[in-house]
């Protein structure tokens, strides 16, 4: 049966497959392949607009995810932004989704250096566009900030980071754990994150449970939204892409391949940055993201009562958050546009 793992199926009555249920298709997009520079071969999936582009926009997910984070159906910010005039690109990094790597193991430093640059050419290519904005959720946010860094802005319109840092060793995450039990993870090669999610995911959000809040705030998501999350929107891990992500953890924060500080290097980033931070986010501690502003002289952006919204914002709401499209997208968009006029 279909949205169930094939080792779980084989063990459950048919009347339990709830999974059937929670499995969610890709809205209509264009399917294109972008090549690396070391021969991975990762998904691209383009929403046109209807009309002249007002520019192109590249969304890349964060870890462990895949495209369904921008691109969900009936809450896709691709979807949106399309409408409103831009030519959206959702990517997959290797080993997310449709974007099946001929390795079994990689690092951050392998998104940066190869994905990332692959993912704005192809994006370049396509639509004619000779400077893209890059949009990054989480990790994805991380990655488009470090590209800005190392890049030296080239091509680049604008950044936007939603729920991402530079250095998670200010103030307090949910990842902190990471460092305890890393001795560990390095006699694994990969976490089988996705499955594990998909196998549970009918039991989320059915009371108040840390692994739903890890990504969600239950007054900013519909119960039955979350559990169709975690059993579409998520995939393997690499160890050691967490043992490399891991250095953000540390002293000075997220670390080069070379053993520098990407935070040391914010100053000098050349493209407009906008930061946009969650109020129960327990990924991302509104301390580092505020760090991170500081050191970049972004633009910072914060969602929650407190602030004047709906509800409270948990890290994956400002994507997939009942109350995003309202009050989160039309501030993404108002930054592509104002930035665009640059």
């Amino acid at each position: 049966m279909r949205g169930l793992p094939s080792f779980v199926s084989s063990f459950v009555p048919e009347r339990l497959k709830v999974w059937t249920r929670l499995t969610r298709e890709l809205p209509p997009a264009d399917r294109l392949i972008a090549t690396t520079s070391d021969g991975q071969q990762l998904a691209l999936w383009r929403v046109k607009p209807a009309g002249a582009s007002k520019g192109a926009v590249l969304l890349l997910h964060g870890l462990g995810s895949n495209r369904f984070a921008f691109h969900w159906p009936g809450r896709s910010i691709a979807d949106y932004l399309a409408g409103e005039g831009f030519d959206a690109y959702v990517a997959e990094l290797r080993g997310a989704g449709h974007s099946c790597p001929e390795l079994t193991s990689w690092t951050f430093h392998d998104y940066l250096e190869h994905d990332v640059p692959a993912l704005l050419q192809r994006v370049k290519e396509e639509s004619g566009q000779s400077q893209v904005h890059l949009v990054g959720h989480s990790m994805g946010g991380i990655l488009a900030m470090c590209h800005g860094i190392v890049s030296g802005g080239e091509g680049l319109r604008s950044l936007t980071a939603l729920g991402s840092a530079l250095d998670y060793g200010i103030g307090v995450s949910g990842f902190g754990p990471i460092k305890r039990v890393q001795p560990v993870l390095e006699r694994l090669t990969s976490l089988p994150w996705g499955v594990a999610m998909q196998v549970i995911s009918p039991l989320l959000a059915r009371i108040s449970d840390p692994l739903a809040g890890f990504n969600f705030h239950p007054d900013n998501a519909e119960a039955a939204v979350v559990r169709a999350v975690y059993s579409n929107a998520f995939g393997a891990i690499p160890t050691a892409l967490l043992s490399s992500l891991s250095t953000a953890l540390g002293p000075g924060g997220l670390q080069s391949r070379g053993g520098e500080a990407f935070q040391a290097r914010a100053a000098t980033l050349k493209t407009p940055l906008l930061l946009m931070a969650a109020s129960d986010d327990r990924q991302c501690p509104l301390l580092a993201l505020e760090a991170t502003a500081a050191a970049t002289s972004a633009k910072v952006l914060r969602f929650g009562s407190r602030h004047g919204h709906r509800a409270e914002y948990g890290h994956f709401d400002l994507l997939l958050g009942k109350h995003a499209p309202e009050e989160v997208w039309p501030q993404v968009l108002q930054w592509l546009q104002i930035s665009g006029r640059g």
